[in-house]
């Protein structure tokens, strides 16, 4: 997982602009499309760790309502043994009870950090895709500049980014080079601010799957399912 979390990073600080520029220098929409298709793949990957996640939530729930039934069945029972005069059963339900109050407290801390951990991680799936929607979009753009270059008779070899393109004599080339630059800029400048969060949010979810997983391991060989 931690090496799906390294790729996300490498995604997260691409530069629009410079992939642009990228491949006006090479005349070639290919430079832009590979870094979808690596920010496809990658986000996909992504999206399938929050699957067991998903699972583990809904996991850790159902075992927290099981435990709170048969602490409250001891509830009752307690009272039944005392009215019965039965001190020893109470005493030996009593403190069956308090252990499972002791460890749905365990569970809503674990159920509470779960969740919390899940919830961040929502929200940078959630960014990652506008993030794509708006190179898959802007893909679109640079691909019909191009072509508009290529149709206006415009040199493209000499070109080095979007800025040369708007210094050209074709105004509608210019245009719509200064179109696209000023958008990625700030998609760029948005996305920049943004970052150092993901990267918050991706290094605390990390730390709450790494004590859940421990966790789950110490349950497990006390019998505590």
């Amino acid at each position: 997982m931690a090496s799906i979390f390294q790729k996300l990073r490498t995604l997260i600080r691409a530069n629009l602009h410079d992939l642009a520029d990228r491949a006006l220098q090479k005349d070639d929409i290919s430079v832009y499309d590979e870094y979808i298709r690596q920010a496809e793949r990658e986000v996909e990957e992504f999206k399938e760790t929050l699957i067991p996640m998903r699972a583990m939530v809904q996991q850790t729930k159902r075992r927290r309502e099981n435990l709170a039934n048969q602490a409250a069945r001891m509830d009752l029972a307690i009272d039944q043994f005392l009215k019965k005069g039965k001190q020893t059963e109470a005493k030996v339900t009593l403190k069956q009870f308090q252990s499972a109050m002791s460890l749905i407290q365990t569970y809503d801390e674990t159920l509470r950090r779960q969740i919390n951990g899940l919830e961040k991680m929502e929200d940078v799936r959630i960014k990652l895709e506008g993030r794509l929607a708006i190179a898959k979009q802007e893909r679109e753009e640079l691909a019909h500049l191009l072509q508009m270059a290529k149709a206006r008779e415009v040199s493209t070899k000499a070109l080095r980014s979007l800025d040369d393109l708007m210094g050209q004599g074709d105004s509608d080339v210019a245009r719509a080079a200064e179109n696209i630059r000023s958008r990625l800029d700030h998609a760029d400048a948005a996305w920049e601010v943004q970052t150092s969060s993901l990267d918050n949010q991706l290094d605390e979810a990390m730390v709450d799957l790494e004590v859940d997983a421990e966790l789950a391991e110490r349950m497990a060989r006390l019998g505590l399912e």
